[in-house]
């Protein structure tokens, strides 16, 4: 049986290693945030080279990129680390937001077998791939202020986007909270948005699913406190609509995945 927490998105089309590992921004403490990568039951090393943004934001229009501010988190005697931790975010950050490359996942079909044969590349090294997928994650974590007017409802520009409709932290513990969902800007209607705890483990099948209406507007029942994960995912084909397609190399389609966060008390 396949597992997954709820949000942990897995789309068929892709490697499993590419689909359903993400990218989570995790607020802690005063002004720690931590940065992780997979999921529950599958956390993996946070390869630095592919986060290639993170921006802290104060009440100002500006970001602070806090990228040479990470430090990796020990993880024991003889386990390498595997998240990366902003020690100090900024005691006037309301808002973080991180763009991960995942790179290229080029599949061929083997003949007898049920899943292709894949791998971390393009058609320059595999020119027999059947489709070559660029991989694409996205995170916003919220720093929760019930007195925060403006901060949950932000854009940062990213490719794929949960947008908050009201501050989480003014609702009650399983009231909805409405999100909009935005795709290259423009609100994405029949979107999945599911909720976790960034703990669990769900059984595909358990997974909780919220749709988006015509809006683009999904409404999300809250966890009554601790960790709470919003995260979408979609494929588009690589035409030139989301971005110039040259900028997507020889990628065929593309895999978007957004992740939104904030700790309830």
């Amino acid at each position: 049986m396949k597992t997954s927490l709820a949000p942990w998105l897995f789309f068929a089309l892709l490697p499993w290693s590419a689909a359903a590992h993400d990218v989570l921004l995790v607020p802690g403490g005063k002004s720690e945030l931590t940065v992780r990568y997979g999921h529950p039951g599958d956390w993996q090393r946070v390869e630095e080279r592919r986060l290639v943004e993170l921006h802290t934001y104060a009440d100002g229009p500006a970001p602070r990129q806090r990228l040479a501010d990470l430090r990796p988190v020990p993880a024991g005697l003889g386990r390498p680390p595997l998240d990366l931790r902003l020690s100090d975010r900024g005691g006037d950050t309301r808002l973080v937001a991180a763009r991960y490359d995942n790179g290229f996942w080029a599949r061929v079909s083997v003949p007898g077998q049920a899943r292709p044969f894949s791998r971390n590349t393009t058609r320059a090294l595999m020119p027999e791939a059947e489709s070559v997928t660029q991989n694409l994650k996205f995170a916003k974590a919220l720093v929760l202020d019930g007195r925060d007017g403006a901060s949950f409802q932000r854009t940062v520009g990213h490719l794929l986007e949960l947008v908050p409709q009201e501050n989480p932290a003014r609702l009650q513990p399983g009231e909805p909270l409405a999100v909009r969902v935005l795709l290259g800007g423009q609100p994405l209607a029949g979107a999945n948005v599911e909720r976790g705890n960034g703990q669990d483990v769900v059984a595909e099948e358990r997974i909780e699913r919220f749709i988006t209406d015509a809006a683009g507007i999904a409404r999300v029942p809250l966890l009554a406190s601790g960790l709470n994960v919003l995260v979408v995912g979609t494929e588009r084909p690589n035409d030139g609509r989301l971005f110039p397609r040259e900028h997507a190399g020889s990628a065929d389609r593309l895999s978007l995945v957004a992740t939104f966060s904030f700790v309830r008390p």
